[in-house]
């Protein structure tokens, strides 16, 4: 990883925050995208600079700060963090196990909560930015002609854009049963936890769940390509592709009776039923694997 990646450094309870090249791809296909309206009549060039720091700086600090949210609950439950790394279908951070099946399911909801006050701070610059003129709602238009009337314009866009985006990635991850999405892992502790299902149970219920909503990912996302209106929608197709390609190394250990060296479901709180994991949340006697698992958190803007 090292040598495909670039050091952000670890400036907050010592993790290490790396972003992976790759990444870098969004970032190209959102402003190639964007260089069709300086064709248009009148041409809008800001747009290209609103596409690169929305895409830019601001996407990769609210990845950061959700992937933190796994990482700080985490280490705040016992768990270890090895680092976060970004790439281009988001972030996730590499998480040693807590000590409860509980806490696994804190840890996956901490990340998308974190999108919650994050929204807030973006909704009180655009209160700041408009004085309220146009409302204290943004709407979620992008308007050419605003972000290229000055900074103010440009602003009240970036703003109201940074507060969609917010609420997509948190009702995304939160409430998408996407294995191995932040909503897959909140599902598949939720199946064992309130429903009582067993761990190999939980995990085929979890696989098929997200085979079936990624197809539905990809379909939309090849339709959009071609009625030719496809846009960020082509990302879509790509995060479908991954959750559908994890889905299904999920079901074939499942199938197989081979979860035991699985990242998630290898875990000593996944193999016991749901009657024998602690519910409370503070901790137990149970011991767990050191393998380090991956909390992925999904982009699509």
């Amino acid at each position: 990883m090292a040598a495909s990646a670039l050091n952000l450094g670890s400036c907050i309870a010592g993790i290490p925050v790396k972003v992976h090249y790759s990444y870098f791809l969004l970032l190209l296909i959102e402003v190639v995208y964007s260089l069709r309206y300086t064709q248009t009549s009148p041409p809008y060039p800001m747009l290209i600079v609103f596409v690169f720091v929305l895409y830019g700086p601001v996407l990769l600090l609210t990845i950061v700060v959700h992937e933190f949210g796994h990482a700080l609950t985490t280490l705040k439950l016992g768990g270890t963090v090895e680092g976060i790394v970004l790439w281009p279908l988001g972030g996730f951070a590499l998480c040693g196990p807590t000590e409860a099946l509980s806490g696994d399911l804190k840890v996956a909801l901490a990340g998308p909560l974190m999108h919650i006050p994050m929204g807030i701070i973006w909704w009180g610059i655009y209160v700041a930015v408009t004085g309220g003129a146009h409302g204290y709602w943004p709407g979620s238009t992008i308007y050419l002609d605003v972000i290229s009337s000055g900074a103010a314009g440009f602003f009240e866009m970036l703003s109201s854009q940074a507060i969609y985006l917010n609420i997509i990635l948190l009702c995304f991850n939160l409430f998408i049963p996407a294995y191995p999405l932040d909503g897959g892992r909140i599902y598949a502790a939720s199946l064992m936890l309130v429903l009582k299902l067993k761990g190999q149970t939980a995990a085929k219920v979890t696989a098929i769940t997200a085979m079936l909503i990624s197809s539905g990912m990809i379909l939309y996302a090849v339709l959009s390509m071609l009625s030719k209106s496809a846009g960020s929608e082509l990302l879509l197709g790509f995060v479908g592709a991954y959750v559908l390609h994890q889905s299904y190394k999920l079901w074939t250990a499942a199938q197989s009776d081979t979860l035991g060296n699985h990242p998630i479901f290898g875990r000593e709180c996944y193999k016991n039923t749901g009657e024998n994991n602690d519910a409370s949340g503070d901790g137990g006697d149970v011991e767990t694997t050191p393998v380090p698992a991956q909390t992925d958190n999904a982009v699509l803007a």
